[in-house]
């Protein structure tokens, strides 16, 4: 017997898309999805099955509303590059639009059964969460792209209701399901005004250099400025250019970091997600125009990976405190051994 979360995520719509459309381009649209989806669930829960058009995932973690919103991040900007790079006029490729993605989300117990050589996740739980696929969320909210979560998934991870839409749902079954539910694509637009301030940050960084705001900012988002000033990095690698969704791939010998843009206001700050030892970390940095004529750079750093990483925080945070700082001082002397260049890149 195990307990735990039980996360399903579902492409809807994709009934309706299948009627009439190229069953061949279909099936790898929904392919391409799928393994998108699925590879960001795993990244935190544990895959179960695939089932069809739906990813279920088991487990554990303290992160889960952020990592359904970039799971929903991630199959949003799929959609989106497949539409843009495919030149197909098929009812297949120009419908892809039409497809969404929900989550629902339980805790409880469950035990693996072994069936012919396969093992599935059994139990009267497994059966809430997939009841939960059928419900009257978009009817009654009028939200296409949701999460709906239970009332134990809720109370389990401890999470504050603000910002949640309180939702019952009735089965014939289970009787009265309560729960909450979250707009994923308000999420999502909400997260480009991510900006924490010093009162939300854990640690908080800020020099004053002579080099123009421009300046700065070139110089903290070009990768190749950045092996110059980051203290220990053997190569930092992008995906494409900087902007909402970009990734940055550093390596620091045989420890890596992985960013990924989650605000992008040119020249005047970006926010983005982090995954380094200590865990998933949301960063903002700000330039802005400084006292003495030059620009003023600011480093702000939270945690955002729960409870877990807030105690493995206490025990090892100097370290993490130590290479930050020494991060920020090495830039900031890189702008201040380079004033001649002050004007811009």
């Amino acid at each position: 017997m195990q307990e735990g979360l039980l996360v399903i995520a579902d492409i809807g719509g994709y009934t309706r898309y299948l009627s009439g459309v190229e069953l061949e381009h279909s099936h790898d649209i929904l392919a391409d999805l799928l393994a998108a989806v699925s590879a960001r669930l795993e990244s935190g829960l544990v895959l179960a099955k695939l089932e069809g058009d739906a990813v279920f995932c088991a487990g554990h973690t303290d992160t889960l509303v952020e990592d359904l919103t970039e799971c929903y991040r991630v199959f949003a900007n799929r959609q989106r590059t497949i539409v843009l790079s495919t030149s197909c006029a098929c009812d297949a490729c120009r419908r892809i639009p039409e497809l969404t993605l929900k989550f629902v989300a339980h805790h409880g117990s469950f035990v693996e059964h072994e069936v012919a050589g396969h093992t599935e996740l059994v139990g009267p739980d497994v059966i809430v969460v997939h009841r939960m696929l059928k419900n009257d969320v978009t009817l009654r909210t009028g939200i296409g792209a949701y999460a709906f979560l239970s009332g134990a998934c809720v109370e389990s991870l401890g999470l504050d209701r603000g910002g949640m839409l309180p939702h019952t749902e009735h089965y014939e079954d289970i009787g009265e399901l309560p729960g909450f539910v979250l707009d994923m694509e308000q999420r999502l637009r909400g997260l480009d005004h991510v900006r924490l301030t010093d009162e939300h940050a854990l640690l908080v960084y800020s020099a004053e250099v002579p080099a123009s705001p421009q300046r700065i900012w070139h110089a903290m988002t070009d990768a190749q400025e950045q092996m110059r000033w980051r203290v220990g990095a053997t190569a930092v690698e992008t995906d494409r250019e900087p902007g909402v969704g970009a990734k940055t791939h550093c390596v620091h010998g045989s420890m890596a970091i992985d960013q990924e843009i989650v605000a992008w206001h040119p020249e005047s700050y970006y926010s983005y997600a982090e995954s380094n030892p200590i865990g998933r970390c949301l960063c903002t940095v700000e330039v802005e125009p400084g006292a003495q004529g030059g620009g003023r750079v600011t480093w702000r750093i939270a945690l955002a990976g729960g409870r877990a990483q807030r105690l493995f925080y206490r025990l090892a945070g100097s370290r993490m405190r130590n290479a930050l700082q020494a991060n920020f001082d090495s830039f900031a002397s890189y702008m201040r051994d380079d004033p001649g260049r002050a004007a811009g890149p």
